[in-house]
């Protein structure tokens, strides 16, 4: 009961650490892109020349020599490079934005790793329906997911949503059902604490079988671009991001239980869910 242990997550995630640059996520499709700012295109510019990725035409040497206070270390680069080399080209209109979010003066990272009791066969099967996923959690723990998507196969656009203070709209970037590495970009809104928070974000989830062969281990990484001084020194606070990463990890946990729940009690006769539901539930109990 598994990838939306990994899907969701990232729609969490979205909104758990939303204090970025409120801007439109990438279009599914490429699209022409409003005109940047100048501001705007040095930070992609200076992104792109700093960190050794090829840079389009446009990016002259004039706003290609670097962002005000911004290092570009491996950390910073290595997100960018690796996006890249999975074939996200900086040349496309509709990538300009991520770059540019990555390039942002202020960048907060936080990291979460773990595992989850679930194989990979299931975990790729419900990252094709997500729909269903969020269903069955439901279901299972009492508190009410939900998930659709938001474009035609093969469905790299969702929004997701936990509770009443979780939502976020996502866009698969990197990736595909059974891989190991799946990087998303997308906007949330969620309530923090006494924070209420809107704003984009950028989440990277690598899996792999557990040492001792019951499950997977995860590695989440979350980036935001916090939009000023003020609110960078504000997500750097140990309590804000334990109570972000807390976010993250109460859904980690759900699908754990919920996914122990499946295999030990089924799900009851009468249970709420549409016939195409019950087929999707059966092929998912067969699996591994």
């Amino acid at each position: 009961m598994t990838r939306h242990g990994i899907a969701l997550v990232v729609a969490v995630a979205v909104a758990g650490l939303g204090l970025a640059r409120d801007v439109p996520p990438p279009a599914p499709t490429p699209a022409p892109a409003p005109t940047p700012s100048a501001a705007a295109r040095v930070e992609f510019c200076s992104l792109l020349r700093k960190c050794g990725l090829t840079a389009p035409a446009a990016c002259t040497d004039a706003i290609s020599g670097g962002g005000d206070g911004v290092d570009y270390d491996a950390e910073r680069c290595g997100l960018a490079r690796d996006i890249t080399a999975r074939g996200i080209d900086p040349a496309d209109p509709a990538a300009f934005r991520v770059f540019r979010f990555l390039g942002a003066r202020y960048q907060v990272v936080y990291r979460l790793d773990g595992q989850v009791a679930i194989s990979e066969a299931r975990l790729a099967y419900l990252l094709d329906d997500l729909p269903l996923a969020a269903a069955l959690l439901s279901y299972f723990q009492k508190t009410h997911y939900a998930a659709e998507y938001l474009d035609d196969p093969p469905h790299r656009r969702f929004k997701g949503r936990r509770g009443a203070d979780l939502e976020g709209e996502a866009t698969l970037l990197v990736g595909r059902p059974g891989d190991r590495e799946l990087v998303y970009f997308g906007r949330g809104t969620s309530q923090i604490g006494p924070w209420k928070l809107r704003g984009l974000g950028l989440v990277q989830v690598r899996t792999a079988p557990a040492a001792d062969g019951k499950g997977l281990r995860y590695d989440v990484r979350v980036v935001a671009a916090p939009v000023n001084a003020v609110v960078n020194l504000m997500m750097r606070m140990g309590i804000f991001r334990r109570i972000a990463l807390g976010h993250i990890r109460e859904v980690l946990d759900d699908i754990g239980e919920a996914s122990a729940k499946l295999d030990k009690q089924g799900v009851a006769e009468g249970a709420p869910f549409s016939a195409r539901q019950k087929d999707g539930i059966a092929v998912l109990t067969r699996l591994p």
